[in-house]
C-alpha cells in the first residue's frame, strides 16, 4: 500500500460541501464563511451528524466538533492534494507538540491568571470598544439596552432556564443571535466559536452599532465567546485576550471551556506560524 493511501485510510478528509449561509446546527450561519463537513473513513474519529457544516470564516478548514473532540483528526487538504510522507500528515490535532505551539500556557497557568483580581463584577461592562459583556438582568431590560445604544444581542444561554431572549422579545430594533450553551465543563462550546465570532464581527463593523454578549451571569459562557472572538478576529493569544477582558470585567469560564479555548489557541498558532 502506498503511504498516501495509508494516510487516507486512517485520517479524516475535509472537503467543501456547502456555500456560506447554510444552516449551522439548525440555525442560520451568520455572515460570510466557508462551510466544511468532516468526511470520515473507516477507523477514524466518530461521525458527525449527517450534513452538519462547520463554518470557518476566512476559509479555514475547521473540523466538526465531534471529529475534533476525539483528538484523532488531521487536516485533510494535504491528503486531498496527494502529498506523501511527512507533508501528508500535517499538524497533529489541537494538542500536538511543536515549535509553533511551545508558548501556549498550561491549563493550570490559565486558571491562575483568571483567579487574580477581585471576583465580582457589574451587571454589564464594556470590554472592547462597543462590545459589552453582561448578565440576564441587563439583557432583559430593553429600556437599559436602548439607553446604552445596543443594536445587537448575542445570548449564550439561549433556551435555558430564566433566559427570555429571542428576536420576538427584542423586536425589529435589535439583531439577535442565540447560542444554546450550558455552563457545564462537559458542554462543547467550541462548536459556536466561529459563528459567534462572525456575528460579533459583523455587528462591530456596522456603523453606530453596539453589541451585548451575555449569558446568566456574564462570566463563563458569554465570556468564552468573547475571548474566542478576540482570538479569531483580532489574533490575540488566549492569555492576552483574557488580560484584555479582565481589565474591565472579572470572568471565570469553567474548566471545560478553558480547555476548548486553549485548543483554539493551539489551532490558531498552527495556522499562523506553521
Amino acid at each position: 500500500m502506498h503511504l498516501f493511501q495509508l494516510a487516507v485510510s486512517v485520517r479524516a478528509v475535509h472537503r467543501r460541501v456547502a456555500s456560506p449561509g447554510e444552516a449551522f446546527g439548525g440555525r442560520r450561519s451568520v455572515g460570510s464563511g466557508v462551510a466544511w463537513r468532516c468526511e470520515l473513513l473507516p477507523g477514524t474519529c466518530p461521525s458527525p451528524s449527517p450534513g452538519l457544516p462547520v463554518t470557518a470564516p476566512g476559509g479555514w478548514q475547521h473540523p466538526s466538533a465531534q471529529c475534533r473532540a476525539s483528538g484523532r483528526w488531521e487536516w485533510g487538504l494535504s491528503l486531498a492534494l496527494g502529498m506523501s510522507g511527512g507533508e501528508a500528515l500535517g499538524p497533529r490535532g489541537p494538542e500536538g507538540a511543536g515549535a509553533c505551539t511551545g508558548d501556549v500556557p498550561s491549563l493550570k497557568e490559565i486558571e491562575q491568571l483568571l483567579n487574580t483580581g477581585r471576583p465580582s463584577c457589574n451587571h454589564v461592562d464594556e470590554v472592547w470598544p462597543n462590545l459589552f459583556l453582561g448578565d440576564l438582568v441587563t439583557a432583559h431590560n430593553r429600556f437599559v439596552l436602548w439607553k446604552m445604544g445596543v443594536t445587537h444581542v448575542l445570548n449564550a444561554a439561549h433556551g435555558t432556564a430564566y433566559s427570555h431572549g429571542g428576536q420576538d422579545f427584542y423586536g425589529a430594533t435589535i439583531d439577535y443571535y442565540g447560542v444554546p450553551a450550558h455552563d457545564l465543563p462537559s458542554f462543547d462550546i467550541s462548536q459556536f466559536f466561529f459563528s459567534a465570532a462572525q456575528f460579533i464581527h459583523n455587528a462591530l463593523n456596522t456603523p453606530g452599532a453596539k453589541i451585548l454578549v451575555h449569558c446568566a451571569v456574564g462570566v463563563s459562557r458569554s465570556a468564552s465567546l468573547v475571548l474566542a472572538y478576540l482570538m479569531i478576529n483580532h489574533h490575540l493569544p488566549l492569555v492576552e485576550a483574557i488580560k484584555t477582558v479582565k481589565e474591565h470585567r472579572w470572568i471565570s469560564p469553567n474548566r471545560g471551556f478553558l480547555k476548548h479555548l486553549r485548543n483554539l489557541d493551539v489551532q490558531l498558532r498552527q495556522k499562523k506560524d506553521c
